[in-house]
């Protein structure tokens, strides 16, 4: 099996595997169609267990011919075709309106609290719900993609409504504003998550380990597409990139703001805050 590459200089990519997810990636012809089937059946006959095909499914590229999906799709048993608008909880294709794409968020957040009588709930158990809860819902999303700052302000105003109502339907006085909310219990807030300032956090994390693990399949991918001949920290834009690297992106833009550098004997510290770094033996990064 060949694999798939993302462009010529990137490593090829045979299998994905998340929990108990498996994505194989291969070239559509009979011969890798072939080299999978003889692999999963190898796996059926030593572990005794049986594939579902039924739940399998076959996603081919544009390019694609009809002759050949019926080839693949023949060789695998495998009958269903998808282009599915999600995988793992993340939508496959970021189109021009992002609220739109992830509008899904918010609607999971409402139907989570929607069910709650309030009048039924304390305090503790209104604050216990949104924070391990609603709040904990867009978080695998906002780890890969900018989910624009309206659609925060949205999912933070539908949290604040939530826990200032008490009866179902009705609308009470808001006695602090959504940003004290937000601000922890000893400056006299609630101690809400900022889910826009959560996102550029993500997002920043996501730079740093591209920073920190250079050797990554996850680095060695985006480095071959987005910033071939530079570092990690002197990538930009590109025509043609993908909403993914446009967000990682911005983390990266908030993650060059705060880097600790290190100058001569190690005794002074210097919070570098310009785009472009110092370069020279006399700098290097402190993890934090």
């Amino acid at each position: 099996i060949a694999g798939v590459k993302i462009c010529h200089a990137a490593p090829s990519v045979s299998h994905l595997l998340f929990a108990d997810d498996s994505l194989n990636l291969i070239r559509a012809n009979e011969g890798d169609a072939h080299h999978l089937q003889e692999i999963m059946d190898l796996y059926e006959r030593c572990s005794g267990q049986m594939i579902n095909k039924a739940k399998s499914a076959v996603l081919f590229s544009k390019n694609t011919k009809p002759p050949q999906k019926l080839e693949v799709c023949t060789t695998l048993q495998v009958n269903r075709e998808t282009m599915s608008e999600k995988y793992l909880g993340l939508p496959v294709h970021v189109g021009r309106s992002r609220g739109n794409t992830f509008a899904y968020l918010k609607d999971r957040i409402w139907n989570r609290i929607q069910g709650w009588k309030e009048k039924f709930l304390s305090l503790v158990g209104k604050e216990i719900l949104i924070k391990a809860v609603a709040q904990a819902i867009p978080t695998f999303a906002m780890g890969c993609f900018d989910i624009t700052k309206s659609l925060c302000d949205e999912i933070s105003s539908m949290v604040c409504r939530f826990w200032w109502n008490q009866q179902e339907g009705k609308r009470k006085i808001h006695w602090l504003s959504k940003d004290q909310m937000m601000k922890s219990k000893n400056e006299g807030g609630l101690g809400f998550r900022d889910i826009y300032a959560f996102n550029w956090a993500m997002l920043a994390k996501q730079g740093w380990r591209l920073w920190q693990n250079p050797d990554s399949l996850y680095a060695r991918i985006l480095k071959a597409k987005y910033f071939p001949n530079t570092s990690v920290l002197q990538a930009g834009p590109n025509g043609g990139m993908s909403y993914t690297w446009r967000s990682v992106l911005r983390g990266i833009e908030l993650m060059k703001r705060g880097i600790i550098w290190r100058v001569g004997n190690g005794r002074n510290l210097k919070i570098w805050s310009d785009p472009w770094l110092p370069r020279g033996d006399s700098w290097r990064p402190i993890t934090p």
